[in-house]
């Protein structure tokens, strides 16, 4: 640039009239090959969801005969997305040849009124020559760019997903100054407890009780439509307290806040006497373990999957606590024990194996406070006959919360708390609710009434 305005000034002025015209089109192609890019994002994003969900659920789909109709609506997803492509190659089809004839009218131009300078005696021909020269090395460049700037267009598309992932906000985070709190229990005053093999997996500030207390609590996951409304009761240390209640009633939504995974509106949530949204999160995570009903494993052996990353849980640890469980039972009968490598999510284990593995790794990490959400659900009776001594054991010494359908699972707990849309509405144990005949107790008759009915089906079925 700057050699052609050495050469003629008047003749790169001419040379650069182009550039407005060029910048126009560019401008023109950026936003309407972008929008094009997202939509091919979105249909590939519909496309991979779709077969996704289809190659899980293929027995579901094969049971009803859904091949056909299933495979239309696939036909339709891959039509929106070879459209959405094919508007894509519109835009670069246009691009690209238009960048190269406005290059071509700027040799034209240059051509031009050169060549009337030439022609007055203003300038030479070897001028002229050097310009277009000059000119084709500034134009060509900017050809190349064209090309690159369509492939810069998709991969700009694409990278706004992930920066609008990566820009959010964190909703949930630890305070600048954290309260000490958590950590595990005082073990000079359990001396009942199962291992002593190694250290805790970090210092801590100080040693947790567990004592868990919800001072008037509402939450709410949208605006107002409250899930839990006024909700207070009191967990003291090594107290078992099982929640129960129909479906939606917040159950579960009491171990997402005690955990903070979401914060509440109002009310306050303790753990020994400091409020969870004072604590450091992983202090406080660190103190306490769940147990699922929805087990999830990840790739790699038994081992790392009940360890996960904690590399202050010694083999013997690990293995004393899978024994505990019945866990390790399975596991050594494996081909490669506790280095058997496991697939996608434990493919390959049962349900209830799976469970086993979690009930192990709730135990390995020791915890002060445990929450079991229907960990018994997906077990059969005789698994959970097994387990049974195990999860008392677990529970011996820590504060639980048992989160369950199943009434007579328990019984034996010292506090069973009732909820009933988003309310405490019974507290107490299991004799005493009885007693009152209230919600807990229609709870139990018809329970008991489904019970004895399976009951009453299998003795016919065996005789």
């Amino acid at each position: 640039v700057i050699f052609m305005f050495q050469v003629n000034w008047r003749l790169a002025l001419v040379s650069f009239a182009i550039l407005p015209l060029l910048a126009a089109l560019t401008i023109w192609f950026r936003l309407g090959a972008r929008a094009a890019f997202r939509q091919v994002r979105v249909r590939i994003a519909r496309i991979n969801a779709f077969l996704q969900e289809h190659i899980t659920g293929m027995p579901v789909v094969q049971l009803f005969n859904r091949e056909e109709k299933e495979m239309e609506h696939f036909d339709h997803i891959n039509a929106a997305h070879r459209k959405a492509n094919i508007d894509t190659i519109f835009y670069y089809a246009v691009f690209y040849p238009a960048v190269e004839i406005i290059g071509a009218v700027g040799i034209g131009l240059i051509i031009w009124y050169g060549g009337g300078q030439v022609i007055q005696g203003v300038a030479t021909i070897g001028t002229l020559v050097a310009f277009i020269q000059l000119a084709r090395s500034f134009y060509e460049p900017i050809s190349d760019i064209s090309e690159k700037y369509n492939i810069l267009q998709a991969a700009m598309a694409s990278s706004e997903r992930i920066f609008k992932l990566l820009d959010e906000p964190v909703a949930i985070k630890s305070p600048e100054a954290q309260v000490p709190g958590g950590g595990h229990r005082n073990t000079q005053k359990h001396t009942d407890r199962l291992l002593r093999v190694s250290a805790s997996p970090r210092p801590r500030v100080r040693s947790a009780v567990g004592r868990i207390e919800f001072r008037g609590v509402w939450f709410a996951y949208k605006e107002e439509d409250w899930i839990l409304r006024d909700v207070s009761f009191v967990a003291e240390p090594g107290e078992r307290v099982a929640f129960v209640g129909h479906t939606g009633a917040g159950k579960t939504t009491i171990t997402n806040l005690l955990l903070r995974f979401y914060d509440i509106q109002r009310g306050q949530i303790l753990l020994d006497g400091v409020d969870l949204r004072e604590m450091d999160l992983e202090e406080l995570r660190s103190t306490i373990s769940i147990v699922l009903q929805d087990v999830f494993l990840f790739s790699g052996d038994i081992a790392s999957n009940i360890r996960l990353g904690n590399t202050s849980i010694s083999d013997e640890r690990l293995q004393a606590a899978a024994r505990e469980v019945h866990a390790d039972t399975f596991i050594q009968r494996l081909p490669d024990g506790y280095k058997t490598e496991l697939r996608e999510r434990g493919a390959g284990l049962s349900v209830g194996q799976k469970q086993l593995i979690s009930f192990a790794r709730a135990l390995a990490f020791d915890p002060c406070v445990l929450i079991l959400d229907e960990a018994t659900s997906s077990i059969d009776t005789e698994t959970e006959i097994l387990i049974r001594d195990a999860v008392e054991r677990l529970m011996k010494g820590r504060t639980s919360l048992v989160i369950a359908h199943r009434l007579s699972t328990i019984q034996s707990v010292d506090k069973i708390i009732v909820m009933h849309k988003g309310e405490i509405r019974e507290m107490g144990r299991h004799q005493d609710l009885l007693a009152q005949r209230g919600l807990y107790w229609r709870l139990y008759q018809l329970q008991f009434y489904q019970d004895f009915k399976r009951k009453f089906a299998e003795s016919i079925a065996d005789d």
